[in-house]
């Protein structure tokens, strides 16, 4: 066989399926020479993940990116496998791509050593993995977050937390970023074949001809042609070696020397020699720049054919071997004639049964005779498809996803031959989606439908029911305590609780009926086809029955009530807005009413609710217009007569609806958040005014604010205080704060330094309607409080009732004990100030003494107190 009929016969079928293979394939192949370094890059999934063979090429791994960090190991352990000669798989690292964006992409490889055992880099395969790592993360994260939010409502606490899970779950380090770009000269070379693999050794046997260095190189290999010896330039090689033909290229000089090709012994050509430097210097690197002659021409072609040849070869052995996708080919019929890769290995499919069959011989789940009838359609027009996704059941009965990709197959002469592509098992992607789908309208604590998922429900129930005219409820639930409980016991207390109350909800419905929950402690039900609000009523009895019933937490047994509001439909509303809107609405009207109650949804309820939101809003606005003011109620020291201070009371002048009551706005203050900036007024107010009646001639009077839990609970309250104080230039002993039991015994860590910042300004601190909380003598001993205030509900039936006056005695006594004044609220008889004398009481407060009183009214009160004396 000549040369010329050897090399027609170079374009193989191992060829041809190999382009093909890397064409459709979603991985892409890589080669890499001796020392790690990119030879070959290619594939179509390199264009997928947005990868440019072309800046890699001459790079190693570990070189393509400076931020790149493993997630399997590390770069070192990595490099020392690729130094063992060792195969990997799965080797999966970090990358930053364009924009700061993070790429993660997944390689496999295995070593090659030629015939004679020599190591020569490395051959694989790699592909983009950033979805499915992406989207573990993303599950992680979400599920992390979806806990940290419906369990605390510390938002700062919560950023904190949530920041920390994202930056250890995508190995984020919380500080400045920074990133450099660093150009490099990239070597990008397309060398057909080795010096190693020509015999170059038996025509270095000739003898040496030296030219001087003024000659061409064409002169080179004239000469050479002409004395069918080797050529060197003079004074820059000075001996025949390669290593000095490096040098010569160092200097400058293109051409190092040339020799001839002979056959028997007539020169047929001759080659031209030099060596380059690329990108670290190599003297033993040479490479082939030119040829003359035809002979010649002909022969280096077919090596480089064969060459070719035996790459593609080993390439597509690699691939098929490597990859987890396989080839098949179909013949002119559909039928298919062959398939080969990882189909049984990897998706647990035989092979041998698919052979002389149509695709759509074999049952497909997923497909109907209408979606094989379209595919077929597109394979007799000859079309190229992807990703055709098939359901089908394995060698072990097992459901499998597969994702099949293909295109036409046509001849020299453009005769349709048939179709080739690849398959590939999908099944993990696909559990992994439905697992998204399912996380994205489910509840990631309870399992519950979330309220994406319940509002498609609801519309569906709406419009099932006004085709068939029928009726339907809504109940919104809301946990009583349940805060109480959670930042008791702590959040995985407050989980169980969230998953032990989804449970008793969905048990005690009918199957019919939907149970979804909609964030923190708020649930909502849909009653299917209900005739009569009793038997709606009926089931929220059932409600609160079951959610009342005793609840084990980390071995203590709690009790949580519920408060249900109630919507049907059509009557109360007829769209999904209005439905749950109203349904809401009477939720609150039942916590409102006493909790651990329900309430259905009327047009009483919706216009005390828009009188509430209209409050609200005028509330917003109230301290900018200046529409609060303070009176001021004076006590009385029961040994001495004298008036020894007063307390700050807040009252609210509406322009419309004139002097709104204190209980009326002051909860609606406290819910929405409002009582922290009215809180500062009143402080900042009545710090001046006692500054004011002490520049009018007044004696020091110690000056009582009431504050609210959230003031409490607000961590600027001593930047606050101070702000008053400074601002008024009122002495802080004169300021005293009031606060309730309940306030710092719920958190008495926090409670206990933030009183001792307080006390350490010099304000004095009272616990306010002492004796209606649960603190103990013990509890009380732990805070620097200075007042006991009793409270009005012990005083009123003073001295008629027995019991009243035991109480009142016992919290005097235990005030003496910890050496506190006493303080007696809601005093209006001169029976009861005598009964409070008796038993050694400190003050007194109330309407016998003083009512509240216009701060332009205290100073005539003032003087008339004093003459009466």
């Amino acid at each position: 066989m000549t040369a010329s009929e050897d090399q027609s016969l170079a374009p193989s079928l191992a060829e041809e399926k190999l382009a093909g293979l890397v064409e459709l394939l979603s991985d892409w192949y890589w080669e890499q020479d001796e020392e790690f370094r990119f030879t070959v890059m290619t594939g179509k999934g390199l264009q997928n993940a947005h990868i440019d063979p072309r800046l890699l090429m001459g790079t190693r791994r570990w070189d393509g990116n400076r931020t790149a960090v493993s997630l399997d190991g590390s770069w070192e352990r990595h490099r020392a496998m690729l130094e063992a000669h060792q195969p990997f798989t799965n080797f999966i690292y970090k990358t930053i791509r364009a924009k700061d964006r993070a790429q993660y992409l997944s390689t496999s490889g295995e070593p090659i050593f030629d015939a004679g055992g020599r190591f020569r880099g490395y051959r694989g395969i790699g592909k983009d993995v950033t979805q499915q790592v992406q989207l573990e993360m993303r599950r992680t994260i979400e599920h992390a977050v979806t806990r940290i939010l419906a369990s605390s409502e510390d938002v700062a606490g919560c950023m904190s937390r949530i920041i920390q899970v994202i930056c250890e779950t995508l190995g984020w380090t919380c500080g400045a970023h920074w990133r450099v770009d660093e150009a490099r000269d990239m070597l990008c070379c397309a060398e057909s074949w080795s010096v190693a693999s020509f015999p170059i050794e038996e025509f270095l046997q000739a003898g040496r001809h030296e030219v001087r260095v003024d000659k061409t190189p064409a002169g080179l290999i004239r000469a050479a042609w002409a004395t069918g010896e080797p050529v060197w330039l003079r004074d820059v090689v000075q001996e025949p070696t390669f290593r000095r033909a490096a040098t010569a290229a160092k200097a400058g000089l293109h051409s190092a020397f040339a020799f001839p090709i002979r056959r028997g012994t007539k020169v047929i050509g001759v080659m031209e020699m030099f060596s380059r430097d690329i990108h670290r210097p190599d003297p033993d690197l040479l490479v082939c720049v030119g040829y003359v002659g035809d002979q010649i021409s002909q022969f280096l072609q077919l090596v480089q054919a064969r060459r070719q040849l035996r790459q593609s070869e080993e390439r597509y052995r690699s691939l098929t071997e490597l990859s987890s996708d396989w080839l098949w080919e179909q013949d002119a019929d559909f039928r298919t004639t062959f398939i080969d890769g990882a189909m049984k290995e990897k998706a647990g499919l035989d092979p041998e049964a698919r052979m002389g069959k149509f695709r759509w011989d074999l049952p497909a789940l997923n497909m109907t005779q209408e979606d094989w009838a379209r595919h077929r359609m597109q394979l007799e027009q000859h079309e190229p498809f992807h990703e055709l996704e098939l359901q089908l059941r394995d060698l072990d009965g097992n459901e499998r996803w597969i994702s099949i990709s293909g295109r036409p197959v046509f001849d020299a002469q453009g005769r349709f031959c048939g179709y080739r592509g690849i398959g590939k098992d999908i099944s993990a992607r696909k559990v992994t989606e439905e697992r998204i789908q399912y996380l994205a309208t489910h509840d990631g604590l309870t399992g519950l439908p979330n309220r994406a998922l319940f509002n498609k429900i609801l519309q569906l129930a709406i419009n099932t029911s006004r085709r068939y005219k029928r009726k339907f409820a809504v109940l919104f639930i809301d946990l009583d305590r349940f805060k109480l409980i959670n930042d008791t016991l702590g959040h995985d207390a407050g989980d169980l609780l969230l998953t032990t109350m989804s449970t008793r909800l969905t048990e005690c419905l009918r199957t019919s009926d939907v149970v979804a929950r909609l964030g923190g402690d708020e649930f909502v039900v849909l009653l299917q086809e209900v005739d009569e609000e009793r038997d709606v009523a009926a089931v929220a009895d059932k409600i609160l029955s079951v959610v009342m019933k005793p609840v084990v937490l980390h071995g203590q047994e709690c009790r949580v009530t519920t408060s249900i509001g109630i919507c049907m439909f059509p009557s109360h509303a007829q769209d999904e807005q209005s439905l749950m809107k109203n349904a809401d609405v009477a939720m609150y009207r039942a916590k409102d009413e006493g909790k651990n109650n329900y309430r259905f949804y009327s047009e009483d309820i919706r216009s005390q609710s828009l009188e509430r939101l209209a409050l609200e809003s005028s509330l917003r606005h109230a301290v900018e217009r200046q529409e609060f003011f303070l009176l001021y109620q004076a006590k009385l020291d029961l040994k001495t007569g004298m008036i020894t201070g007063v307390e700050a009371l807040l009252r609210w002048n509406h322009p419309e609806l004139g002097i709104v009551p204190p209980l009326q706005f002051i909860p609606l203050a406290e819910e929405t958040g409002l009582i922290i900036p009215i809180g500062r007024w009143v402080m900042a107010e009545a710090c001046r005014q006692n500054v004011a009646w002490q520049k009018q001639g007044f004696p020091p009077l110690c000056m009582a604010i009431n504050l609210s839990g959230c003031q409490f609970a607000d961590d600027s309250l001593p930047d606050s205080i101070a702000d008053a104080l400074a601002q008024s230039g009122m002495d802080p002993t004169l300021l005293e704060l009031e606060l309730t039991e309940s306030m710092v015994i719920q958190h008495p860590d926090r409670a206990s330094r933030l009183l001792a910042t307080i006390k350490s300004m010099g304000v004095r601190l009272a616990i306010d309607d002492f004796g209606t909380g649960y603190s103990s003598l013990a509890q009380l001993k732990r805070f620097p409080i200075d007042t006991l205030k009793v409270d009005r509900s012990f005083i009123r039936d003073i001295p008629g009732d027995a019991e009243d006056k035991a109480i009142t005695k016992a919290i005097i006594a235990m005030g003496k004990t910890l050496s506190l004044t006493v303080v007696a609220e809601g005093v209006e008889t001169e029976e009861q100030v005598e009964f409070l004398r008796s038993h050694a009481c400190d003050e007194i407060q109330g309407f016998h003494f003083s009512k509240p009183i216009a701060p332009e009214s205290f100073a005539e009160f003032w003087r008339q107190h004093r003459q009466s004396r």
